[in-house]
């Protein structure tokens, strides 16, 4: 009922701010098409109860769901006179309440929001709220929202108790809700992996492996909490190994740099070495043909003074010739002089090919001194591949049984007398060979290995994979890098054996694998030479391997030894 005031005011009862369904004062209200006004809430459970979108004043149908857009203006003056009525103490249900509309009285916002705290971060807000939301009191389950004290009135009839159910503050409760009983998932499924509800867990999950969700939770979060950890400790170590790999680009940066300032200094100082060669090969050449011509050119001188005296010895004897009166001819040919002795010119001769050779000694003597440059890159070289010494350990094992492994692992020798250690599938027969303890799959490692005064040995790297008994054939093909020393030859065990020319004889032998590279390199440490590269690609562990070899009547007796490396 509507009644007049002052001019200046409308006096407003409770019962047109109230729904049709609920018959409480408007909580959020919504506007049909048909231009009538509902709890959006009420709104929504009527239709899902009557299954069809009819309006439930008028009851027009809607061919489908309408849009519902919330009356503001209406949902402002419901919520400040209900306000009002917490205010005055009035009940939740006093019929003929009024609220006075003055344009005087200047409220602008809901006096009933200060009945409760604002929602902060983190807390639940009531949906029915205007504006800046208060905090939630309570969820509605069969209305699917959150309220606060005042929103929460008409959920809180007792004629309604049997039909709203009230739980804690819920954030977006509506997908906490089993759409076909409107009831709570409170329980979780482990069978088919789902949160359900009561009812289902007592129908359709009758059979199935049931557990509160709190229990699951618990669960489920003691799981998380420990791949959690797990992933912090992953995260950790890839940050480390990123900052790792950073590092080493800045270190592979340098490396080249340096890299490139030695080979500008090598190739500079070649350059200079073949320069000062051609300069020397050229001032050879001049000097020889300095000295020649000089020599020639004195013969020549010699030869022209005694042509000259014959000549005139010639003109002489002409001129004697030709005197008709014999008196005086034989006067005059008694005065004249003897002939000089005349020199053997038949044996002299010229030498004009002087230059035979020189290139050659020249470019002989160049290459001398490349090889003393590239003594000195080997020597670099070494003390590189020395960074990567790693310690090898013989494995008794996967010997020969006339091999005798000292008990450190590092020297082995040929025994006349076989050991009684049984014949098992890891060692060699008859080959007398003995392998590394640990296999080698990745990254780089050096060893050195002492072969003193021996006079035949084997030395190198072979496959997990290879032959170990009968007939063992040496090769890259077969699984075997190794270099060997017999007859005084050392010679590389490749596709085909090739004999290295050296100057001596290595004592020490270091021995470089580079796994990803494909490399495996022998040098002669105490030479600080490069003796043989094997160029493969490694797809299986690869197992140092040596052999002593037989005695020679104890002229190869001394062990082989596996020596501490130390930087050349």
């Amino acid at each position: 009922m509507q009644r007049v005031g002052s001019p200046g005011s409308r006096l407003l009862s409770e019962e047109q701010f109230s729904c049709s369904i609920c018959l409480e004062v408007f909580v959020e209200p919504v506007s049909t098409p048909c231009g009538h006004s509902f709890c959006k809430a009420c709104l929504q459970g009527y239709w899902e109860h009557s299954k069809k979108f009819v309006c439930p004043m008028c009851k027009k149908t809607y061919p489908k769901k309408p849009e519902m857009s919330v009356n503001r203006v209406l949902a402002e003056i419901s919520s400040q006179f209900q306000g009002l009525v917490m205010a005055d103490g009035a009940g939740p249900s006093s019929r003929g309440s009024t609220l006075n509309l003055s344009t005087e009285s200047g409220h602008g916002g809901s006096p009933g929001r200060n009945t409760g705290t604002f929602a902060q971060a983190g807390e639940v807000p009531c949906d029915a709220c205007i504006g800046r939301k208060l905090k939630a009191h309570k969820s509605c389950v069969n209305c699917p929202g959150s309220f606060c004290e005042t929103h929460l009135r008409h959920h809180k009839k007792v004629k309604s108790m049997t039909s709203h159910r009230l739980i804690e503050p819920t954030f977006n409760l509506e997908d906490k809700i089993c759409k076909k009983h409107e009831r709570l998932l409170d329980v979780y499924c482990r069978t088919d992996h789902v949160c359900v509800c009561s009812a289902c867990a007592e129908s359709a999950h009758k059979s199935h492996d049931i557990v509160s969700t709190d229990h699951e939770w618990k669960k489920k979060m003691t799981n998380l909490g420990k791949k959690r950890s797990e992933l912090k400790h992953l995260i950790k170590e890839r940050a480390k190994k990123l900052d790792e790999i950073k590092q080493s680009i800045k270190v592979i940066k340098s490396s080249a740099q340096k890299e490139l300032e030695d080979s500008w200094h090598v190739y500079a100082e070649l350059q200079r070495l073949v320069e000062q060669s051609q300069a020397e090969l050229v001032e050879a050449i001049a000097t020889k043909h300095r000295e020649a011509e000089r020599h020639a050119q004195e013969l020549a001188r010699g030869l022209e003074n005694e042509l000259s005296l014959l000549r005139r010895r010639s003109s002489e004897l002409e001129a004697h010739a030709q005197t008709q009166d014999k008196i005086v001819f034989l006067q005059n040919v008694s005065t004249l002089a003897a002939p000089p002795e005349p020199s053997d010119w038949s044996t002299v001769s010229i030498n004009t090919d002087l230059y035979l050779g020189s290139i050659r000694a020249s470019v002989s003597n160049l290459v001398d001194k490349f090889q003393e440059e590239l003594k000195k890159i080997y020597g670099k070289e070494l003390r590189k591949v020395q960074n990567y010494s790693s310690e090898v350990i013989l494995d008794p094992a996967t010997a020969q049984r006339n091999l005798a492994v000292s008990d450190d692992g590092r020297q082995v020798r040929y025994e006349e007398r076989k050991s009684s250690q049984s014949e098992g599938p890891k060692r060699f027969h008859p080959a007398l060979f003995v392998l590394g303890r640990e296999g080698l799959g990745s990254g780089r490692h050096y060893w050195e290995v002492d072969t003193g005064r021996k006079t035949a040995w084997t030395l190198g790297l072979c496959s997990g994979s290879a032959r170990r008994k009968g007939e063992i054939k040496l090769s890259p093909e077969s699984g075997f890098w190794c270099l060997w020393l017999k007859g005084n030859e050392v010679k590389a065990l490749d596709t085909t054996r090739l004999p290295l020319t050296l100057p001596s004889q290595p004592s020490k032998v270091g021995i470089f694998l580079d796994y990803e590279a494909g490399q495996i390199c022998f040098y002669d440490v105490k030479a600080r030479q490069q003796l043989y590269t094997f160029t493969n690609t490694f797809k299986e562990n690869l197992f140092p391997i040596f052999s002593p070899c037989l005695n020679q009547e104890g002229k190869n007796s001394a062990p082989l030894v596996i020596t501490p490396v130390k930087h050349t």
